[in-house]
């Protein structure tokens, strides 16, 4: 039964991160157009969907459905460390274990949403920031974290256009070519913003200043205040939309193997 549990938490997990994305790429959306919508990163938006009518439930289904995401992220990255035979494919693993955990942060975070308390954003990241400021090498740590997701960012931008990522989809060859470019415009949105997210990171521990720390909220309100900063909210928007949509795809139709065993 264990091994038909993976592929079930896998599709899961991929829906419930689609309608996250879609969430906040309709507050950014909502935000380009309007000058009285504030951009919205991932906690802020999700606060503002525990606000709606059952939205605490909604909130509850997607925290519920992350875990499942953390779960078969664990199952595969601790499968792929013990069949691991050359260190790409253990750092590979490796990076599976980390996202499994910070996705299962996130679902600390939901929970706390659904019953009433607002926790993370940019407040909790700024103390965050400050409190490593006050610790031996802190600054050397957030810094790293920075250059840590910019090279993740910058891995999913290159990923995403020197690499088929449609080959895990079971679709027809027809199929996987209309909906490449979307996906790839999605994935190529979430990177950038990891990379942007990473390069604040990185002056801040330079300036010694934790407010110049952003989450993606924080990320959205800079470019806002930019030359045609609506015209970067609306390219963001679509690109959390497309980035939606591609795991929407997964959810449907990603070859998922059972773990051996």
């Amino acid at each position: 039964m264990h091994r038909e549990a993976a592929p079930l938490l896998a599709r899961i997990g991929f829906s419930a991160r689609g309608i996250v994305y879609l969430l906040i790429g309709g507050f950014t959306a909502a935000a380009a157009l309007r000058a009285d919508h504030p951009p919205r990163g991932l906690t802020d938006s999700m606060a503002t969907v525990a606000r709606w009518p059952f939205g605490g439930v909604l909130i509850l289904a997607i925290g519920i459905g992350l875990g499942c995401f953390a779960g078969w992220l664990a199952i595969e990255g601790a499968t792929r460390c013990v069949a691991a035979r050359d260190y790409r494919k253990r750092l590979l693993a490796i990076g599976q274990l980390g996202d499994a955990a910070l996705y299962a942060g996130l679902v600390v975070i939901l929970l706390g949403l659904a019953l009433g308390w607002h926790v993370g954003g940019e407040p909790a990241l700024h103390n965050w920031v400050a409190w490593l400021f006050g610790q031996p090498f802190g600054r050397a740590l957030v810094g790293l974290a920075g250059v840590a997701l910019m090279a993740g960012g910058g891995g999913l931008v290159g990923w995403a256009w020197t690499r088929d990522i449609a080959v895990p989809l079971a679709m027809s060859p027809q199929e996987k070519e209309l909906t490449r470019p979307v996906s790839r415009y999605g994935v190529t949105g979430r990177g950038v913003a990891l990379v942007l997210i990473g390069v604040y990171l990185v002056v801040a521990a330079v300036d010694a200043k934790p407010n110049e720390a952003h989450e993606l909220g924080g990320v959205l309100r800079h470019l806002r205040h930019t030359s045609y900063g609506w015209i970067a909210l609306l390219l963001f928007a679509l690109a959390f939309g497309a980035s939606a949509f591609f795991d929407f795809l997964a959810a449907l139709y990603r070859r998922i193997e059972p773990p051996p065993g």
